[in-house]
């Protein structure tokens, strides 16, 4: 076959190049098979646990034609990650050898760099859905590198990773790329100069006021920020507030809350991602910029909230500083990573001025508190307050921890002993300085200096009470059957002064447990292990009940009233933990990737689902698009006889059940019912299994897990805090004593025993509860999506593992909702909502046909007549105005349609031809012109004398009706929404050029008026011009007129009159005194008088807008 050279690029798998070298395919198995093998990721610890190879190799065609190879394989449709198809046969047939591709393989990181293969359609088979062979997107420059991925060329795996790699190489700015409606960013590790400074806020900022405005940017759209996502939720919500007033309370608010979920005006932002992706600073950044925002609604406002002389603004910000000392901690994956969910909620007036904040949290890890794996620390502020420099001196040694260090307290100290993290390090560990940025926050957010020291004395004392976990801490009585405090301890003494408890109390909390018999209190004392675990129970929740009084400090200082929130809206910021996936995986992993499955619902179900329903039960042409469903994994979990009702189950037996007791449970009940559970016999004689989870298969150890789920809590604990000698430490109390204070349920046998002394309150159960109230307020908004990738796993600035970042992509499901979102219709409007806020621009659009209409509308012209021919002008009865006949907002909507359909074509064949430069002045003659154009598009009356019209698509256009909305394209979205502005400017001009008319002709005829009654002074008091009668008029060149008729007056006097008539009339003026009553009079009123009131009430009512 002859081979035609060519500089095309294509992507191949790595699988396809080792088959195709191996002499006779025999290592074409081998390379399917590793294939499939989980990598090995860069960051050599316990986290490495990824699911996915980059298998993809850049070559140059050589030879060939890669068309043939590019052909979906036969009984199987393509996919963009590259899953579903059927596989062709690895023997192929006769006419597989003759279709060839020579290939060179050009990629510096694959081990085939640099060789030449020949590859036929046989080798196929070796990829693992038999589309080994991509093509490549064009070359192009980092500057024209497409901002978003959906208007890639080519739109599949590896062109979406390779785009990313080059932007990220690119540095600064381009580490953000749009995915649609979904804003990627991936962390730089690093500071990026001028990315998050008051220049970039004010550009995005810019930017939103001129698309509200109707105005355009010569330099041309922003690129894709943080700060453009925070812009374009803000601006939501502005449109949803602007709705919201324009809408009545009759049908049209009716049909608005048929609708809601198209007109919300509150938003929420879903930021999402690993651990070390950079969530948090995400959420931060958009804090910044929406607090931003709201100080420039209304400079003049005092900032400021009832209880302090900080502003609103500033306390929100600051609470982030609390939080992150509080609930972050260092992990294998990231410095600072958010051990919690918060769903932050900035309350905003009708106005757009942020009147406060409400931040719920979800989940805080509490196992962190006793123990944490090598590598890894507990939450930042022990380390800050052992830190030197922290506090003063005399503070250290009224906290008692005046030479200690980390490695003197348990929960400070890693299993194994080490504390050495192999990330690169981003400024986590000056901790002097972060605990002076808590106090800085602490002070801001009201907390007093006497308040702070009780917060940090109760966290030195939980220090102490820490090291009374080691089993030297007690002293084992009766055979080691009880124990006792060992009142030798070193840190017994300090956490007892520091807490503000007694011996005996502390001693009887965690040395015994009581339970209720038959209405008899019965005491069991506790061995030294049951004991430990009692003081692990006590600080777990301690510290618990101080990081929720510390959430809700923070919210009784930056929550609005009602009254200032009222008729405005919100705007909700997720920052919740992302997938997890470790070499030994528990409890808090099950909760965690539980939890990121349901947001991955909510999220398929706006991008897909809705989507795909929407578009089908309106009528609109769309492909449909299959993607993987996930419900049935949470129907594993959360539903009846799922893992964590099972848990439950368990956990109310009481000490019957046992960890292995519940596994049995598992395998007995899901094996058998979910085809996303699995355990094959290693597991079960491990107490493990494992789930098919959407981001990849993950391995739980149940160890620990009915202990976890219970979170017991000794009763005991609430009595003994609530006698402590420290304020802080008895308001510790109380939350603990609500937090168990919910009635036990009725029990069928008085005579069953029921445990007292423990709290039953199930982990599970709760955060079950937390995670549909927050899925229910998410579906009440309208979601945005920011999709934080971290590079590699080091998080070390400048390295690009695609591994990682593939791994990621399909974990998020970002590459499937790439193919939605670019065939997608993002914004859509009810018919009223529509036709309410863009139906004005009928006429603007089709300016062309009104202003031929007005040329021919004839005008009536008035005239000022100053002569004795005029008479007085009779008061008008006033008509009412004629109510024009409401149209059917459909059929409104659809002529709208069709008028912006056209404008918008015809702008598009505008810029075509400025875009195409004129070679022959003879145009060719398939090409139209603007006026061409319009006039196809305009009716035409052939002989037979029927009205025919061009067809229109209003599809191509960008814009669709469908039965109850319309549906925009992004692109549609901004030009109509430019242009809207442009109309709604242009017409306050109008209007003040109307009313600026209005004010010089009332001053005009005020000076008419004076010269009247100048030249009746001059004849006698008789008036020789007549009365003043003017008809409305909308003639300019009435001042014109009004200078001809005084010339004409003043020649028809003599010139002895005109002499007189200047000499100034000394004689009063007599008139008639009229009694109105109770002893007032006034003077009565004479026909001039009647004549410059009738001027007068002219003046006033002489408006022509």
């Amino acid at each position: 076959m002859q081979r035609q050279q060519t500089a095309m690029n294509v992507w191949v798998h790595d699988a396809i190049i080792r088959c195709a070298l191996s002499e006779e395919g025999q290592q074409q198995s081998v390379g399917r098979s590793e294939s499939n093998l989980s990598t090995k990721s860069s960051f050599d610890g316990p986290a490495s646990s990824r699911k996915a190879t980059w298998t993809w190799v850049e070559s140059m065609v050589v030879a060939g034609s890669a068309q043939s190879l590019f052909r979906a394989p036969v009984g199987g449709a393509r996919t963009i990650n590259g899953q579903g198809g059927k596989r062709p046969s690895p023997r192929g047939g006769p006419q597989d050898d003759k279709e060839v591709l020579t290939i060179k393989v050009a990629d510096a990181d694959s081990e085939h760099d640099g060789k030449t293969v020949d590859i036929s359609r046989r080798h196929l088979a070796a990829a693992p859905d038999g589309r080994g062979v991509l093509p490549c997107n064009p070359n192009v420059d980092d500057n024209e590198l497409p901002e978003d991925l959906t208007q890639l060329t080519h739109l599949h795996e590896p062109a979406v990773v390779d785009c990313l790699r080059k932007r990220y190489a690119s540095s600064g700015w381009k580490m953000y790329t749009s995915s649609g409606p979904i804003l990627i960013a991936i962390n730089p590790c690093r500071d990026v100069p001028g990315l998050y400074d008051e220049k970039a806020m004010r550009l995005y900022s810019s930017r939103g006021e001129r698309l509200a405005a109707g105005t355009t940017n010569s330099e041309g759209p922003a690129p894709p920020h943080v700060f453009g996502s925070a812009d374009a939720a803000y601006r939501g919500m502005m449109r949803g507030l602007d709705f919201s007033r324009s809408s009545s309370m009759g049908e049209e608010k009716k049909e608005e809350e048929e609708h809601t979920d198209f007109v919300f005006a509150n938003q929420s932002v879903l930021v999402s991602g690993e651990s070390g992706a950079g969530k948090t600073v995400t959420t931060k950044h958009m804090m910044q910029y929406l607090a931003a925002l709201s100080k420039k609604v209304d400079p003049g406002h005092p900032h400021s909230v009832a209880g302090g002389g900080s502003s609103i603004e500033q306390r929100v910000l600051q609470s982030n500083a609390i939080l992150e000392a509080f609930g972050n901690a260092r992990t294998l994956r990231n410095d600072n990573s958010s051990r919690f969910g918060k769903f932050i909620e900035l309350r905003f007036s009708d106005r757009g001025r942020l009147m406060g904040a409400s931040i719920d949290t979800y989940l805080l890890e509490k196992a962190r508190i006793v123990g944490h794996t090598c590598g890894e620390r507990t939450y930042h502020v022990f380390y800050e307050v052992l830190a030197k420099g922290a506090l003063s001196p005399a503070e250290r040694k009224k906290f008692f921890i005046d030479d200690k260090t980390p490695s003197d307290f348990a929960i400070t100290t890693s299993d194994g002993g080490k504390d050495r993290s192999m990330l690169m390090h981003s400024g986590y560990d000056d901790h002097a300085k972060m605990f002076e940025e808590l106090k800085t926050a602490m002070t801001t957010m009201g907390f007093t200096r006497q308040a702070q020291m009780e917060v940090f004395q109760a966290v030195c004392g939980l220090l102490h009470l820490s090291n009374l976990t080691r089993k030297e801490a007690f002293t084992k009585t009766n055979d080691g059957e009880e124990c006792v405090l060992n009142q030798s301890s070193a840190s017994l003494e300090p956490a007892l002064r520091l807490l503000g408890v007694e011996y005996e109390a502390l001693n009887a909390a965690v040395t015994t447990v009581a339970f209720q018999v038959a209405g008899d209190t019965v005491k069991k004392h506790l061995n030294a292990d049951q004991a430990v675990r009692a003081v692990q129970a006590l600080i777990k929740g301690t510290y618990d009940s101080i990081f929720t009084l510390l959430v809700d400090q923070i919210n009784s200082c930056i929550t609005a009233d009602e009254v200032s929130v009222e008729g405005g809206a919100f705007i909700g910021l997720l920052d919740i933990f992302g997938f997890e996936s470790f070499a030994h995986n528990s409890f808090e992993q099950l909760c965690i990737n539980y939890c990121n499955e349901s947001l991955q619902q909510q999220f398929n179900r706006f991008v897909f689902k809705l989507e795909q329903q929407e578009y089908k039960r309106e009528g609109i042409r769309w492909d449909m698009i299959e993607f993987e469903d996930n419900q049935g994994i949470l129907d594993l979990i959360e539903k009846k006889g799922g893992i964590l009702s099972l848990l439950d189950e368990q956990c109310k037996l009481g000490m019957r059940c046992t960890d292995r007791t519940f596994v049995s449970a598992v395998y007995q009940k899901c094996a058998s019912t979910s085809n996303r559970f699995d355990a094959n016999k290693s597991q079960m004689a491990r107490g493990m299994f494992a789930i098919h989870h959407y981001a990849g298969m993950v391995e739980y150890d149940t160890a620990g897990f009915m202990e976890k789920n219970k979170d017991e809590v000794p009763m005991e604990a609430s009595e003994l805090f609530s006698n402590s000698t420290c304020h802080f430490v008895t308001a510790v109390a109380a939350v603990i004593s609500s937090k168990m204070s919910e009635p036990p349920k009725k029990q069928s046998n008085k005579w069953q025993a029921q445990k007292s002394s423990i709290s039953r309150v199930s982990v599970g159960a709760q955060f079950q509860k937390q995670l549909q109230k927050l899925r229910g307020r998410i579906d009440e908004t309208h979601p945005h999506y920011v999709r934080c990738l971290k590079p590699n796993d080091r998080l070390q600035p400048g390295r690009f593992d695609p591994d990682i970042v593939v791994d990621q992509l399909r974990c998020g499901g970002i590459l499937e909702a790439i193919r939605v979102s670019r065939a997608g219709f993002p914004h859509r409007y009810i018919f009223e909502h529509f036709e309410s806020r863009f139906g004005f621009l009928s006429s603007a659009l089709n300016k062309s046909t009104n202003q031929n209409k007005a040329q021919h509308r004839p005008r009536k012209v008035g005239r000022l007549n100053l002569g004795n021919r005029g008479v007085a002008t009779p008061a008008k009865r006033k008509v009412p105005a004629f109510k024009k006949p409401k149209m059917d907002p459909k059929k409104a909507c659809e002529n709208l349609v069709k008028v912006i359909a056209r404008w918008i074509l015809a702008e598009r064949e505008k810029a075509k031809e400025l875009e195409v430069p004129a070679q022959d002045d003879t145009p060719e003659p398939d090409s139209l012109s603007p006026r061409s154009f319009w006039k196809n598009q305009s009716p035409t009356k052939p002989r037979n004398g029927y009205v025919e019209h061009k067809p229109l698509d209003t599809s191509e256009a960008g814009i669709q009706l469908g039965t109850t909305k319309v549906f925009l394209l992004q692109d549609t979205f901004d030009a109509i929404e430019r242009v809207r502005g442009q109309v709604l400017a242009s017409n306050a001009t109008k209007i003040a050029t109307a009313v600026r008319r209005y004010q010089a002709r009332k001053a005009y005829l005020v000076v008419i008026r004076a010269y009247r009654e100048a030249m009746g002074r001059s004849m006698g008091g008789a008036s020789p011009a007549g009365d003043v009668v003017e008809s409305r008029s909308q003639d300019s060149t009435v001042l014109g007129n009004v200078d001809v008729n005084l010339l004409e007056i003043f020649e028809k006097k003599s010139e002895i009159e005109r002499a007189n008539s200047w000499a100034v009339k000394t004689e009063p003026k007599e008139f008639e005194w009229v009694s109105i009553g109770h002893g007032r009079f006034v003077k009565k009123e004479t026909a001039e008088d009647q004549e410059n009131a009738a001027v007068d009430h002219f003046c006033e009512d002489y408006v022509d807008l």
